[in-house]
């Protein structure tokens, strides 16, 4: 007998292993997840967390405690000025010889970044480190019933048929005991050893450069005459690298070196101050180094998302310089796409070829993204490429990518990533952010899909309303539905504009927040119609 019996365990308690664990708990699954470190993230390299990750953040009530916590991010265009408030970084991305350099004005302006997320979105993104997040995310998922075990690690695992069976082992005492899951998603990073055993390979541009991150604290503020950026390369010859802010006290020095000066230990906190004064051209600037971590950037995805009943998710899928800062905001998605998926198969309200889509989602979106990110690297990193000019908008990469798969009920794209900010209400893009009102308070359409579909229905769409209804209870899908002038008031009537729909028309939101499906107007028989397209797209 198993010494623990899980519908889903998790390997890597990282920000995507945490966010599984956190949306398959919205989802009501148990989940067990084992991560070999003592605790969360000490020194990080996520800082940047997206308005789509943040919508998600809302969608399971953390969000207001993210941003409490977070450097709230401007428009680049203020990276300057002098005078700005406490907590506030500016969307700038420089390039310069030193710190004097910036103060100088010469520097070399790579993105300046205008922040247009209200018409788009309802939040913001923040500039928040990884260390402050995840404890966040982890407190929400125990709070919610998910087991999480720090300093724990896999020793192996096998699958059949019926489910998985791994060994694991508490690092602080050696007791080992086994697991019996249904389904394992692997969150354990791009070195991890569970995407080797199972024989899936990756392509891409492979290791591109070596990193050593230096978390350390200085009055650079007083240097910098409160100019702020979210990113500064530093050109020195003997000590290149990337400077970024992460609070009021505390930096990173991204140190670019050999594989060889990523080794723990390798390079000691005195030399690691030397350096710093010599990437800033600050020969007398006092240091205190905290601790350090490497890394490798690569442009890498994995030829698959699954095999069997086991699931890859975050940088076990996608290795991606962090240019553009996508790679963990990715992760993030993959595990709310997954999660939802996982609960309809395992509830009995979907079929199993519905976890075929995960792939088909989100590898599209893996590549597209990684791309995107090289881009930037190519760019910002060096010589341009011409790859630079195919570059698409932030916002467009974080929040408006698309998906085509079984699971959606419309005209497929042709890539993931369209080349306009535009989320119109079509099938398999987040749904139109339009702030409604509904129960005396104000909310977004992508608040509304919680943890089970949402059928969206326009003022004059009282059938649609009905058979939504009818449909759920039938099928015993999880599904809520809204009428405007009933549950929910579209005072400023942007809705039917903004979804492609009349007053008769309705949205289909998937528990994700995706529309699956879109009728513009009436049809004859809608609970057939929407009995059927459920169907479809719960793969029953």
């Amino acid at each position: 007998m198993p010494d623990v019996e899980v519908p889903v365990m998790i390997t890597g308690g990282g920000l995507t292993g945490l966010a599984a664990a956190l949306f398959l708990r919205q989802q009501g699954v148990d989940c067990y997840l084992v991560e070999r470190n003592t605790t969360t993230s000490q020194l990080l390299r996520s800082t940047h967390v997206s308005p789509r990750t943040m919508e998600l953040f809302r969608t399971v009530d953390i969000q207001q405690a993210v941003w409490d916590v977070a450097e709230k991010v401007i428009p680049g265009k203020f990276w300057s000025a002098q005078d700005l408030p406490p907590h506030q970084l500016p969307r700038a991305i420089l390039r310069a010889g030193s710190l004097a350099d910036v103060v100088r004005g010469d520097v070399v302006v790579m993105e300046e970044g205008s922040n247009q997320f209200n018409d788009i979105g309802p939040v913001e993104p923040v500039w928040c480190g990884q260390d402050k997040v995840e404890p966040i995310m982890a407190r929400e998922a125990v709070r919610r019933g998910a087991q999480i075990s720090f300093n724990t690690e896999m020793l192996w695992f096998t699958q059949d048929d019926d489910g998985i069976t791994a060994a694991v082992r508490d690092r602080g005492t050696g007791v080992e005991s086994t697991v019996r899951a249904q389904y394992l998603i692997a969150a354990d990073g791009a070195g991890g050893s569970i995407r080797t055993s199972l024989g899936i390979g990756r392509t891409g541009n492979g290791t591109v450069g070596h990193v050593l991150n230096v978390l350390f604290k200085a009055d650079l503020d007083a240097i910098l005459g409160g100019r702020r950026f979210l990113i500064l390369y530093l050109a020195n010859r003997e000590a290149p690298g990337m400077l970024f802010k992460l609070d009021d006290e505390r930096w990173i020095f991204g140190l670019f070196c050999g594989p060889e000066d990523i080794v723990e230990g390798k390079i000691s906190h005195e030399r690691c101050v030397e350096l710093i004064r010599k990437a800033t051209g600050e020969p007398d600037l006092s240091i205190d180094v905290h601790m350090t971590m490497g890394w490798w950037m690569a442009h890498e995805i994995v030829e698959s998302y699954r095999d069997g009943r086991v699931f890859l998710a975050g940088d076990a899928c996608h290795v991606l310089p962090p240019t553009g800062g996508f790679g963990a905001n990715a992760g993030i998605q993959d595990a709310n796409n997954l999660a939802w998926k996982l609960a309809g198969v395992l509830q009995g309200w979907a079929g199993r070829n519905l976890l075929d889509t995960y792939e088909a989602e989100r590898r599209p979106v893996g590549k597209e993204t990684a791309d995107q990110a090289w881009m930037r690297h190519m760019q910002w990193s060096g010589p341009h490429d011409s790859a630079v000019h195919d570059q698409r908008d932030q916002t467009v990469v974080t929040t408006a990518y698309r998906y085509t798969s079984d699971a959606i009920d419309g005209e497929p794209y042709d890539e993931a990533l369209g080349h306009d900010l535009n989320i119109d209400g079509r099938p398999g893009m987040r749904v139109p952010h339009v702030w409604l009102a509904k129960d005396g308070a104000q909310v977004s359409t992508v608040d509304l899909a919680r943890g089970c579909f949402v059928l969206l229905c326009g003022a004059d769409a009282t059938s649609w309303a009905q058979a939504g209804r009818e449909a759920g209870e039938r099928l015993g899908i999880p599904l809520q539905v809204h009428q405007i002038g009933g549950e929910v008031a579209d005072r400023e009537g942007r809705l039917p504009a903004s979804a492609g729909i009349t007053s008769r028309g309705a949205l289909l939101i998937r528990p994700d927040g995706f529309v699956g499906w879109r009728s513009a107007d009436h049809v004859t028989d809608p609970e057939h119609v929407l009995g059927s397209v459920l169907s479809r797209i719960c793969a029953r």
